[in-house]
């Protein structure tokens, strides 16, 4: 498996949220989902710069 693949779930787990955005008519909805997936993208990077750091010994 490559480093950048999706794996299956989480295709799956993309096409739902996309679905549910596509047929999203509040704007308060949207919004809050923005910020959950704002949310959920910086808390990845912070745990791959944890991982990074683990790897390397620092």
């Amino acid at each position: 498996m490559e480093p950048n693949s999706l794996t299956l779930g989480q295709k799956f787990d993309i096409e739902k949220f996309s679905r549910e955005i596509d047929h999203a008519d509040d704007l308060l909805q949207l919004r809050s989902i923005a910020k959950d997936l704002l949310v959920a993208w910086k808390q990845q990077q912070a745990l791959s710069a944890w991982a990074l750091q683990q790897s390397q010994g620092l």
